[in-house]
């Protein structure tokens, strides 16, 4: 849900007077004496006076987020990419799809993921995916083969086509012997003359 303009502006025009309400009160109940919060021979802490400062805390904690709620507004909109149907829209949350990116990837032996983010940004969605990597497989290929299945993943279960999907390789220490990536070990094996 996005506020309006104008709605944004009344919202923080009323909390400034809110807090300057509150303000107000709590000053007013530690300086007049000349209004009746307490009675001669009584302490400078009343129920009255108490009354009084609880109301103006209260009142500016009010104002405080009544002044933090269009910004928390903004931040929930990124948790959630908007798609255009033919009705209307949709909106599905990053967990989802970070859900569907982790199912779609455990098929994949020759991966182990460490951390999977994804981003909704104004230019689309972004993916970023830490992974160990077997360390006897052609890495470029696996990692292309990768970044293609989840970019066509995300498109066939929920219409979003991802902008960017960025791998990065923390560590090869594995060996996968059934992958179609796997090198040669002729490759590997250095040539004497």
């Amino acid at each position: 849900m996005k506020l309006k303009f104008t709605h944004s502006v009344v919202l923080f025009i009323g909390a400034l007077m809110v807090m300057l309400i509150g303000a107000g009160i709590i000053l007013g109940s530690l300086q007049f004496n000349e209004i009746p919060i307490r009675m001669e021979g009584q302490g400078f802490f009343t129920l009255t006076r108490i009354g009084l400062m609880l109301a103006g805390i209260l009142t500016i904690l009010f104002s405080g987020f009544c002044l933090t709620l269009p910004h928390r507004m903004k931040q929930t909109k990124a948790d959630y990419v908007l798609q255009k149907t033919p009705t209307g829209e949709m909106r599905i949350s990053v967990h989802a799809l970070t859900s569907i990116i982790q199912k779609s990837l455990s098929q994949y032996d020759e991966i182990k993921i460490q951390d999977l983010i994804v981003h909704s940004t104004k230019r689309g969605v972004e993916v970023d995916l830490r992974a160990y990597i077997a360390n006897n497989i052609n890495i470029p290929q696996a990692v292309e083969e990768i970044q293609k299945h989840v970019k066509q993943q995300l498109l066939a279960t929920s219409g979003i086509d991802a902008r960017e999907i960025r791998v990065i390789i923390v560590k090869a220490d594995h060996a996968d012997n059934k992958s179609k990536f796997q090198i040669d070990q002729n490759e590997l094996n250095l040539k004497k003359d």
